[in-house]
This record gives C-alpha cells, structure tokens and sequence, in this order.
C-alpha cells in the first residue's frame, strides 16, 4: 500500500514538472528559428563549457557575427518573454550571449532553460509583470545579475571616476515609448524604478582617461557606453575582445545593420563618438 501510495506521488510530481514546463513556454514568445539557432550555437559551445565564462562569452559572440540588427523587437503587447535569437539590438545581443553561457554551463542545455536564464536577466527579480517590469536601463540589468551573482561591475576598480547618474529619460519622454504613452499607471512603475536606481553609487572610465583606462580591460567583459544625454544611463553596450593585440569589441552595430567585430579600438570609439563620454566595465563570475 505504502508502495503504490509513494509511485502515485512520483508520478503527480512528474505530472506537476511536465505542467509546469509547458505552462512557462506557452508565456514565451520566440520567433520560428531560435530553437534551431539555440541548438547550432550551443553544439558549438559545448565542447567549451569548461572555459572561464569570459573565454566563453567572446567565442558564442563570434557565432552569431553577420546576424540583423533590428531595433524594438521586444515592445509588442501585451508584456511578454520574446526571444529572437535571428534578429537583435546591441543590449539583447550582449544578453543572449550570456544567457547562452549560463544555459551551456548549466546542468542541462535546453532551449527552455535559456529563455529560463533570459527571463532572469531582463525581467526584475526574474518575473515578468507589465512593460516596468523589464530591466530598461541598463543600470538595473547590471544591479540584478550582481547580486544574482552572475558578473561583476570593476570599473571602480580599474580606475573610475564617479558618475553622478540621474534617472528620468523614461518617464520624462512618454510619448517616446508607445507602453508609456497615455499609460499614467505604467509611468508609476517606471518612476518608481528611477528612483530605486538613484539610490546607488556609479562609476565610469571617462573620456579623457580613456586611453590609459582602457588597459585594464579584459577580453570579455561587457562594455556599457555611458551617455551625455541627461537622465539616461546607457547609450550602447558591447562585449570586449582582441583583435590583433588591440582590444576591440563585438556588438550589434547601427551602423553596419548587424552583428561585427568593430574595426575600431574600444578607447578609439570612445574618443570619436559624441554619442558616449565613458565607459562602465562589466566582468563575469
């Protein structure tokens, strides 16, 4: 009786498991090929796994080197997880390449625990609950995989300078995002999210010390050009890597409309580009 009794909770549990994976990706949007991209790159990473997620990260970037670039392929309603490992911009690049680590270096790589990993990086506190929900600046995407323990902000230590970083783009610019537009109760959230950002300490490597800054960066790291525009944190994001023997860096370009290895140096796009005046140093676990 005890028998049958402990068989019949084994399999309600195994039931409950089933339930609750298919209930998790019928909440996920992904586009027609990001299964089959998932598992081309993560074939390609497998026999890698064992590399220092830095080594890692740089060589699941060059797998997708040539992909589109395309802006907004998140804001489609209602709120949901989306996934288009086909298409990107430069800051869900940077993060579909380390949920691609993290899923690769887990116990068990499965397309599912990648959007899982996804969830958990773009999402605050890994749960999808309205447009606020999702990490906007880019400030809160580095608080949260901090303290989930998943890298590492250095730019302190490689010799910054502190930021004083305000928060207010988002909800003084409503109209520029059609969530925020006509949504009071959106803007809430959003402000609500400044405010908390507000709270801590930043540093970035400026400008005018690049060049000497610049050094101690790794191949790698994640990169987070730092905007002049007032209230906004983050104006491009790239991962770092060498090229020869220079750092340069992989990212989503708007200019070439696709994943590149940029023919410029890191501290050279920051000298030359009006659109940045620092840089923040992202390093993983």
């Amino acid at each position: 009786m005890i028998k049958r009794v402990v068989i019949s909770l084994f399999a309600a549990f195994l039931t409950l498991s089933a339930f609750a994976q298919e209930d998790f990706m019928s909440n996920v949007r992904f586009s027609a090929a990001s299964p089959a991209i998932f598992e081309k790159v993560a074939g390609a990473l497998e026999p890698y796994k064992e590399e220092p997620a830095g080594e890692l990260i740089v060589r699941c970037a060059k797998q997708f080197l040539g992909t589109e670039y395309v802006a907004g392929t998140l804001e489609t309603e209602p709120e949901q997880l989306t996934i288009n490992m086909d298409k990107t911009d430069c800051i869900l690049f940077v993060e579909m390449c380390l949920a691609m680590v993290q899923t690769v270096k887990g116990d068990e790589a499965t397309f599912e625990n990648f959007c899982r990993n996804t969830q958990a990086l773009r999402y605050r506190g890994g749960e999808v609950d309205g447009y606020a929900s999702r990490n906007h600046y880019t400030s809160g995407w580095i608080l949260q995989g901090e303290n989930n323990g998943i890298f590492k902000e250095v730019t302190k230590y490689l010799g910054g300078s502190p930021l004083d970083q305000k928060f207010s783009f988002m909800s003084t610019h409503p109209d520029s995002y059609k969530q925020l537009a006509d949504n009071p109760g959106a803007i809430v959230g959003i402000l609500k999210v400044e405010k908390e950002l507000e709270g801590h300490n930043y540093w970035y490597l400026p400008q005018s010390h690049i060049s000497d800054l610049a050094k101690g960066i790794k191949e790698g790291d994640i990169i987070c050009f730092v905007t002049p525009v007032g209230g906004l944190d983050i104006g491009h994001v790239a991962i770092a890597c060498e090229k020869n023997g220079e750092m340069h860096f992989i990212h989503a370009s708007t200019k070439a409309m696709k994943v590149v290895i940029d023919s410029q140096t890191i501290s050279d796009y920051i000298l030359t580009h009006k659109s940045t005046n620092g840089a923040r140093v992202v390093r993983l676990n």
